[in-house]
């Protein structure tokens, strides 16, 4: 197991960064997968398919979670399980809406000019 020191930990919960691992397979896994990948993007976030050292956290397929997915996908998540970065399933909302809550009220201000969400009220 690799040791994780203060500052890495500190620089991935300023992170933006959300790693998606896995290959969803049922027709709802399929959904929900890619109901959080653009929730993720309009939410000032950015999806990742490899792992970094600076990922908010892991996003991973019920298979991968069970420990059925492929060898690669099995390693990544090992590999950001030791790094210290939360691993949840696809189908856990509540959790990647805590995990991801301080990154998203970052991304509120900071984000200015042309790239800043619009928000429409009403027709």
């Amino acid at each position: 197991m690799t040791t994780v020191s203060r500052i890495e930990v500190a620089r991935a919960r300023r992170s933006r960064l959300v790693l998606f691992v896995g290959n969803p397979t049922s027709y709802l896994e399929v959904t929900q997968w890619a109901k959080l990948r653009q929730w993720v993007t309009a939410n000032g976030l950015k999806p990742i398919r490899e792992l970094r050292r600076d990922v908010l956290c892991v996003i991973a397929t019920v298979d991968v979670m069970d420990g059925v997915g492929s060898a690669k996908d099995s390693a990544m998540l090992q590999r950001a399980q030791e790094a210290g970065v939360p691993c949840v399933g696809v189908h856990e909302t509540s959790r990647i809406w805590k995990l991801t809550a301080r990154a998203r009220a970052f991304s509120d201000q900071a984000v200015e000019g042309p790239l800043a969400r619009t928000r429409h009220e009403g027709a």
